[in-house]
């Protein structure tokens, strides 16, 4: 199985997570989701999200740990980490908000399938 990227779920100390929301392009509704990177070539897993934190949210992610690994279908998958931040972000202009939320508001929110998941399975 090739791995294709990573997903950075980023925690604080109450244990919200940060989800991010993208500017619809013209005729399409944007979705909910978390940190995810392709990988470049044979780029490590560390650099992936680094590259990720870097370029969307302006800072560095600290405390990476592996969470789970999760196909996407028979070839290929993806690896999810989790980790927090130390000081405040600035979100990439490519995105329209970023907010913090608990277990209880997955279900208010239009989150992606995938990243739904991940948070269910983080959160139980």
């Amino acid at each position: 199985m090739k791995f294709i990227g990573c997903i950075q779920l980023i925690k604080d100390d109450f244990n919200n997570v940060l989800i991010m929301k993208r500017k619809a392009k013209r005729g399409t509704i944007s979705k909910w989701t978390l940190l995810e990177q392709k990988i470049r070539g044979k780029e490590s897993d560390e650099k992936c999200l680094a590259r990720a934190a870097k370029d969307v949210l302006k800072t560095i992610v600290f405390d990476n740990k592996e969470f789970k690994e999760y196909k996407i279908n028979e070839d290929e998958a993806i690896k999810v980490y989790i980790g927090t931040l130390k000081e405040k972000f600035i979100l990439d202009k490519s995105y329209d908000e970023a907010k913090w939320i608990n277990k209880s508001r997955i279900d208010d929110c239009d989150i992606e399938e995938l990243d739904k998941k991940i948070l269910l399975d983080y959160f139980n």
